[in-house]
């Protein structure tokens, strides 16, 4: 008599639990190996959505970016789509953190900052706007540099920057309009109308000033937004958490998580093996499953033609009516209402980063582990995308490390300074309150820092 297996006897049922949860598991594994394969169908898909996006259909193109990324998680390309695609479907939220996991994984251009800065200032956090906005000033032009600040709120700083850039480059429409935008938000109503009648024709002047005082209240941050890249004003509960980078590590970040719990095997409340990823940095996680936005009625107000250039993502957007500038001179009368701006000549110094790190910090003892990434520069960018997150680390020194896994280069931006694993365990569970993730890692002996060698951030190698 050949042996059976009787999967209907009670004792057997641990084993057939067993049987149904490893085939789901399989399953689950080749859906997932199937998705992140990438390649030409998600590079079709991404085009579409671009099609999509520039032809002002932003639902759609949304849908679209969010089967790219589901389908090469990994690829900041296609979460930079994404991002744009919320940021114009009025979906600021969600576009904050797609812009954020865009930038960990490289995509940290001067653009890709200032919609990421945009879509902060919608959401009205005005002050990390601004963070972001000093983190990449370099790479921002001043006009839109200066239209995002007076957005943000410092229509000073904002106003004299454009002010003094337009004296330096002569005729330019696009600093002119956005600096009369900025006079209008500042209330120096007088001069935003000299200074927009130079670009707009005359009987089209008095409905732009009705359009920009219609935006004159500090609270309508959103609609602001909105109404400057000609997206709808929504509701958004932000990205779908299954598209969240953090669901999605790389091979040298499950190296180091492995590492990590064979060198900690009890860790306390930090946890026996976190997961370590490259920071989702949303205070207030997206839903599983969110609704759908609902769209406001100021949404369908018309926009006959933009009211400021700034340089967000492309899209089909109405005509702007530019004429050519006129061989007449103009000048900047003197603000009345606010006497503390002042349009003078002298050079605007580069306003100061509050992302500094302090190089007074002792070695330590231990290491949090933010992220590790595939080139050194993203690395070096990364500890200031962190910083501007989590104030706390200014306290701590960035020691940014490369290393080989599998054959493949790899720099981990870690914070050091540390003394004892308590210490560290509580900033990791600060930057995991904000939504980041981290790992704390015993700190390897090293020798004392030569004199004279700045001691702010550490670049090594290891094999």
């Amino acid at each position: 008599m050949q042996p059976s297996i009787d999967f209907t006897a009670p004792r057997a049922a641990p084993l057939r639990r067993r049987l149904r949860m490893g085939l789901a598991t399989a399953l689950a594994a080749g859906l997932l190996a199937g998705c992140a394969a990438g390649g030409p169908h998600a590079d079709k898909i991404a085009a579409n959505a671009r099609a999509e996006l520039g032809g002002g259909h932003a639902d759609k193109a949304v849908a679209l970016a969010e089967k790219a990324v589901l389908s090469d998680p990994r690829n900041g390309a296609y979460r930079l789509l994404l991002g744009n695609s919320y940021l114009r479907a009025g979906r600021f939220e969600s576009a904050r953190q797609a812009y954020d996991e865009a930038m960990e994984l490289g995509e940290d251009s001067g653009k890709a900052a200032l919609s990421l800065a945009l879509a902060e200032i919608g959401m009205g956090r005005s002050n990390e706007a601004v963070d972001t906005l000093n983190s990449y000033r370099d790479a921002i032009p001043v006009e839109d540099y200066g239209l995002a600040l007076a957005l943000a709120g410092r229509t000073g700083e904002g106003i004299e920057m454009m002010a003094n850039a337009l004296r330096t480059s002569g005729t330019n429409p696009k600093i002119r309009q956005n600096l009369a935008f900025a006079l209008a938000l500042h209330g120096e109503w007088k001069e935003a109308r000299v200074m927009a009648s130079f670009d707009v024709p005359a009987d089209q002047l008095d409905a732009r000033i009705q359009q920009w005082a219609a935006m004159g209240n500090p609270e309508d941050v959103r609609l602001r937004v909105a109404s400057l890249i000609g997206a709808p004003v929504r509701e958004d509960a932000g990205q779908p958490t299954a598209l969240a980078l953090a669901n999605f590590p790389e091979t040298a970040q499950l190296a180091d998580a492995a590492a990590a719990k064979a060198e900690t095997p009890k860790a306390g409340n930090a946890g026996a093996a976190p997961t370590l990823a490259k920071a989702a940095v949303e205070e207030l996680p997206a839903l599983d499953t969110a609704p759908a936005p609902r769209v406001a009625d100021a949404s369908t107000q018309p926009r006959p033609a933009q009211l400021a250039m700034i340089d967000a993502p492309a899209a089909k957007a109405a005509p702007v009516a530019v004429v050519q500038p006129q061989a007449r001179p103009y000048r900047i009368a003197a603000p009345v209402t606010h006497p503390a701006v002042r349009l003078s000549a002298r050079p605007v110094a580069k306003p100061a980063s509050r992302l500094a790190v302090r190089p007074t910090v002792a070695p330590g003892t231990h290491l949090v582990q933010l992220g590790a990434f595939s080139t050194a520069d993203g690395a070096r960018r990364a500890w200031r995308h962190f910083a501007s997150r989590n104030p706390a680390l200014a306290g701590y020194r960035n020691v940014t490390t490369e290393v080989t896994v599998n054959g493949r280069h790899f720099w981990r931006v870690q914070a050091a300074g540390f003394v004892g694993q308590a210490s560290a365990a509580t900033l990791c569970r600060s930057v995991k309150a904000r939504g980041g993730a981290c790992l704390v890692m015993a700190a390897p002996r090293v020798a004392p820092p030569q004199p004279g060698r700045p001691s702010d951030t550490r670049l090594a190698r290891l094999r």
